[in-house]
């Protein structure tokens, strides 16, 4: 029988053990995606009475000061790789920074649409790396899928005026994740991922709090909306999506790991309208159809590994 997640998340350091099943991958990607997707809600909400990167601070440092109290109290300290911390770094700190600060000026919808082409990125580095190869199909559907999210950007660029520089940093950002995710893929394979999840998640906020003091003050209106959106994205958003995507990549490899990703954006365009009164446009779900297409022909199969 196939070990359950809980498991595979144990005290001890990874070790052998059998594939998970289908269910269990689809499962464990689809609740990855939602949470992935419900951030971008949350986070538009925290930005309402918080700066970006104060809210991303105190978020890495609540979670992550938790964390290290549990491991500390159930004797599991345990030290962490560069390689982990600098993954957490770019997955968290960078990506996240970068992403959040752009989102007080674009759509969460629109940013949750750029971010899901991390999984494309995740093909091309591997690409570039020599660590993968990409068939005549997958390489129409990288086409595909880059050209759908252009042409959904460039309508609202056009519709609603958005600030090219807060694209710029969004586009940025995902490209940072790209890479944290592709250096993830050896950390996962043989680090712990409690203490790996703490080490990436401590060292963000500390690298994000002088920051927020120096250029926002730290300024909080404090209130539900703010304890509401730090509390949800610092436990089922950040503790949760860090630990699920140890366990898709340690299961599945990086670039399947990150095709979850092709879920997103529609989990993120009902929740923005629904929650948000963002406005919908056409082209969003037109775009949405070459994009989903695009992303199926480059993941459809694991691309051939080299080395």
């Amino acid at each position: 029988m196939v070990r359950p997640m809980p498991t595979l998340l144990s005290s001890s350091a990874p070790s052998a053990a059998a594939p998970a099943s289908p269910w269990a991958l689809a499962g464990a990607g689809a609740l990855f995606s939602f949470l992935w997707a419900s951030a971008f809600i949350a986070g538009k909400i925290g930005l309402a009475v918080c700066g970006p990167l104060t809210l991303l601070s105190l978020r890495f440092l609540a979670v992550g000061g938790g964390l290290a109290l549990g491991l500390w109290c159930t004797g599991r300290g345990g030290r962490v790789s560069g390689q982990a911390v600098l993954a957490g770094l770019l997955c968290n700190a960078v990506y996240l920074g970068l992403a959040y600060t752009g989102m007080t000026q674009v759509p969460a919808a629109l940013t949750a649409i750029i971010v899901c082409t991390t999984p494309l990125l995740v093909v091309a580095l591997g690409v570039l790396q020599g660590r993968e190869r990409l068939g005549r199909r997958a390489g129409f559907g990288l086409a595909l899928a880059f050209g759908a999210v252009l042409m959904i950007m460039g309508q609202r660029l056009h519709l609603q005026s958005l600030a090219p520089w807060a694209l710029g940093l969004i586009v940025a950002g995902t490209l940072a994740l790209a890479v944290g995710t592709r250096l993830n893929q050896g950390v996962a394979a043989r680090e712990d991922p409690w203490q790996v999840a703490c080490a990436q998640l401590l060292a963000s906020g500390l690298v994000l709090l002088p920051l927020a003091w120096a250029t926002e003050g730290l300024q909080v209106h404090w209130g539900g909306a703010f304890w509401g959106s730090l509390l949800y994205q610092a436990g089922p958003v950040s503790l949760g999506t860090t630990l699920i995507l140890l366990w898709l990549v340690r299961q599945g490899g990086a670039s399947r790991a990150s095709s979850f990703h092709l879920l997103s954006p529609f989990f993120s365009i009902a929740l923005a309208v629904g929650l948000l009164g963002e406005r919908l446009y056409p082209l969003d779900l037109l775009g949405l159809l070459p994009l989903v297409l695009g992303m199926a022909l480059v993941l459809r199969r694991p691309a051939q590994a080299v080395r």
